[in-house]
């Protein structure tokens, strides 16, 4: 998993072609100390540097590579493996990070109207627009159910979502950066971005809490790591507003499953941690 601890900021000033004084700064990042993401950020500030007195563009050169820069709050270890960790994205929901588990995003394609006048009775005609998501759903769920006959050896779970369909494997274990996964996600018409961040940072992941705005919540008041105290104080403040909104609310519901499960104590410990934390209450509202 490609999950670094540790983050900071560097800059590197120099000169450019016209002996103008130019500062550039970057995010580095490590797995052991912050010493060495300090010698990291320091070296991608040059790079960044670098290609803007060459005239190359940092986004296609330095920052493509870059993981998300995503706070740990838990791990989950087995031995001296590590099964999965959990931490805090950008708008403050929790997400399940797996080593070998994999879950398969696929989200509900969005209702188009075919043309002017069904476009209008959209807008005006609630039953028309349910009936119409009612079926996009209906198509997913089959899509699904047929690829699972085209490919009996596996064997999986599937969870309603917000919006759409999560799959959880449980007939083995996966390699996120295998030509075996990427022909799964694209079978299975798995969302694009999901399919970014599974090859990023080389690891499955699934939302544990809502996003803040289908709950009544407001988005994080600023972004981990933080500068200082007082701006890790905002943030936790918010992470207990946050906390008391989406306790009326789950990310998931259990739809159906699909064969037999392996005996794998790796992927129960997941499943586990997952079902407690995405879709323990089934009488609360999705989001």
């Amino acid at each position: 998993m490609r999950i670094p601890r540790h983050w900071t900021k560097a800059s590197y000033t120099g000169r450019d072609l016209e002996g103008e004084e130019l500062t550039c700064t970057a995010w580095g990042w490590s797995f052991d100390g912050l010493a060495g993401a300090k010698d990291d950020a320091r070296a991608r500030a040059r790079r960044v540097f670098d290609c803007l007195i060459n005239g190359r563009q940092p986004s296609s050169y330095e920052y493509s590579d870059r993981p998300l820069r995503e706070e740990i709050v838990d791990s989950m270890r087995q031995g001296d493996k590590d099964l999965a960790v959990i931490t805090r994205n950008r708008y403050g929901a929790l997400v399940l990070n797996t080593a070998s588990v994999l879950f398969v995003d696929i989200d509900f394609t969005r209702i188009k109207p075919y043309g002017l006048w069904d476009a209008i009775l959209l807008v005006l005609l609630g039953s028309r627009r349910r009936s119409r998501r009612s079926n996009i759903r209906k198509r997913t769920l089959e899509a699904v159910r047929d690829w699972s006959q085209r490919n009996p050896n596996h064997s999986f779970r599937v969870y309603r979502t917000f919006a759409g369909l999560r799959l959880l494997f449980v007939d083995g274990l996966y390699d996120p950066s295998s030509e075996q996964v990427s022909r799964i996600l694209d079978e299975l018409d798995s969302d694009p971005l999901y399919r970014t961040l599974t090859n990023k940072q080389e690891c499955f992941r699934a939302r544990l809490t809502p996003k803040p705005w289908r709950c009544d919540a407001d988005v994080p008041p600023n972004q981990y790591p933080w500068p200082d105290e007082r701006a890790e104080r905002l943030y936790r403040d918010w992470e207990d507003r946050y906390a008391q909104a989406i306790e009326s609310y789950k990310v998931c519901e259990l739809v159906e499953t699909y064969g037999s499960p392996a005996s794998n104590t790796e992927i129960e410990a997941v499943q586990q941690t997952h079902d407690q934390l995405a879709c323990l209450d089934q009488e609360k509202p999705l989001a």
